[in-house]
Formats: structure tokens, sequence, C-alpha cells
């Protein structure tokens, strides 16, 4: 078995990982992922003390942004390209057929020390050893290209100028790209902020990025040249899995103070 030395944000890319792959093995599953069924067999990590029972939101969230880049590629097609910022261990170029079109892979050394040791480098895959928040990364993405920018749980994990700056310099450099990206409400970073155990083995690092689901389109609004597609939280893209939340998040309060979201924004410019 593989041992990684991971610790803070970057062990938390096993949490997601660790989900995946249960829900890949659940008989009314979202996902197929038969590569994070194997890496949590092959890697020596206590996941389930660590990060408790299984949660659907990591698929929910996988099968999400698998959908929104299908359909970004059968739209765009050989002008697109894939750009996934803090990929840690996504598998989602390989749920995807492995598509034929540039996918940049951009993460910090340690993470990316990580996946060259635990899955393949795709054919069409290209992996760059930046910070999200370090302009390098978009020198990378091909002239002519349009990028669909995928942040699935990263952007918690900055502060929220930091997540302004970028999110501007997305819009101010790339036209009709799109972005996915997560978030998590203000109790939430504040819980996190203070010390937030998800185990009695495991804490979550600070998350200082929190907003509610019901601010995120004046948010993405407000970026110059973007615009939000579509905010839901996790109970909405497929009720029947989460009826709980679903139930919940009906509740004006709860839901603004409980809801993650799942964000959809695209970059509107003609010049």
């Amino acid at each position: 078995m593989t041992k990684l030395n991971l610790d803070g944000v970057q062990e938390t890319m096993l949490w997601p990982l660790w989900n995946r792959a249960c829900e890949a093995q659940r008989r009314d599953r979202l996902i197929d992922d038969p590569w994070s069924v194997n890496l949590v067999q092959a890697i020596d990590y206590d996941f389930e003390g660590n990060f408790g029972k299984p949660s659907r939101s990591h698929g929910i969230r996988a099968r999400v942004g698998d959908d929104l880049v299908a359909d970004f590629v059968e739209r765009f097609g050989s002008r697109s390209c894939v750009v996934a910022l803090g990929e840690g261990l996504e598998t989602q170029y390989w749920r995807l057929g492995e598509p034929e079109i540039p996918w940049l892979s951009i993460d910090l050394p340690d993470a990316l020390g990580a996946r060259e040791r635990l899955l393949p480098i795709g054919k069409s895959m290209a992996l760059r050893p930046f910070s999200a928040l370090n302009e390098k990364w978009m020198d990378e993405v091909p002239d002519g290209l349009v990028p669909f920018i995928s942040a699935m749980g990263l952007f918690m994990y900055f502060e929220e100028a930091e997540v302004v700056g970028l999110l501007t310099r997305i819009a101010a450099r790339f036209p009709f790209a799109e972005v996915f990206f997560d978030a998590i409400p203000p109790y939430i970073s504040r819980k996190t902020l203070d010390g937030f155990n998800v185990t009695k083995d495991y804490r979550a690092p600070p998350m200082p990025w929190g907003v509610s689901v019901d601010d995120l389109p004046a948010f993405v609004g407000a970026i110059p040249s973007m615009q939000t597609l579509k905010v839901q939280t996790y109970a909405d893209p497929f009720p029947s899995q989460m009826r709980l939340y679903r139930a919940l998040q009906k509740v004006g309060p709860i839901r603004r103070r409980l809801a993650p979201s799942l964000v959809h924004a695209a970059v509107r410019r003609l010049s």
C-alpha cells in the first residue's frame, strides 16, 4: 500500500476521494469511478476513521461537474480545454472517457507529487505546479482555446478578496470561459476557523471564505463580465438522493446557515 505524507489543506484531497469511491460502489450510484475505488484500496490511510461514514455530497458534486464539462466540450468541440485548479486526486478525466482535448491539472508540488505516484498522466493531460492564485497557470492555456475552469473543493480555503481577484483575472483573460466551483456558508466557515472536528481523529483545516447560497448570484454578478448560469445546493441536482436535506433547505434560515453551494458561471465578453 502507498502511504502519503499529507497534512493541512492537502490532506483534504483524500476526503472527496473517499466519498467518490463509496458512491461508485452504491447500487444507485451517480458516478462510475473505478479509479477512486482502486485508490482508496491502494492508499494506506484510515479513511472512515478520519472522515466518518461516507456522504453523497462529493459524488453529487462530481456528477454535476462531469455533466457540465461534457456539455461544454460538446458545445465548443476542438476549441475547448479543461483547467482543473487544485485537482488533487480527482479522477474526472477518466470518468469522462479521457477526452482528447488539452487538460491542465494545476496544483501545488506536493499534491502533484501524490497524483503522479498514484495516477497515470493522461495522453492529453499536463500537470503544472502552481497555486491557483498564481497567474502563471493562465499562460499554460493554449492560445485560441476556451477553458472550462473547475475549482472543486478549493475556493473555501482562500480569503474572499483572493477569490474575487482570481475570478476577476479569469474574466479578463478568457472570453467565454466557464467556471464551476463550490462554496460553504459563513456559519460553516466560522466553525472551521474556531476548530471543527469532523471526527475524533480529524480536524478540518481553516476555511476562511464562506458565502450564503442566496448571496452567490450577487457575488458572481459583481465580477466584471461574469454572470451566474446556475447556483444550487447539493440537494437540488438529485433530490431523491438527498430527501432530508431537500426538506430542510425549504426553511430559509436553515438554508442560508447550513447549505453549501454548487456554482456554474460564465464569462460573457465580445472583446
